[in-house]
């Protein structure tokens, strides 16, 4: 068990900024070209781009859900009605990595400290 576990993650947008960026990089040198907007592409530069985000017709983040029942986390974590798990074919983000995401959603959307 980690000191950590006990205590709440407070995660900020930068650190989430990075995770999501972090992700499409990797998604880009996997399949060699630029995702195609509103498909692959799961880039925001701000916290309120992604707090305003549409996915597949959905809202990313739906305000008062817990973070767990919002379509970024699901799309990030398995899949979002019949779109498959994001980024499309991936690769995909760690356990830990939606966990961060998760642990800024519900701590309020935090910018930075």
């Amino acid at each position: 068990m980690s000191e950590d576990s006990s205590q709440e993650q407070v995660v900020y947008w930068p650190r989430v900024k990075e995770i999501l960026d972090g992700i499409m990089g990797r998604w880009i040198e996997r399949w060699d070209r630029q995702p195609l907007p509103g498909i692959h592409a799961y880039y925001w530069e701000t916290a309120e781009d992604i707090q305003a985000a549409v996915l597949s017709g959905l809202r990313a983040i739906e305000p008062g859900l817990p973070a767990r029942e919002t379509n970024l986390v699901k799309s990030l974590a398995r899949a979002v009605g019949t779109s498959g798990k994001m980024p499309l074919r991936g690769p995909f983000l760690s356990t830990e990595e939606v966990d961060e995401v998760v642990a800024w959603i519900d701590g309020g959307m935090p910018g930075g400290p």
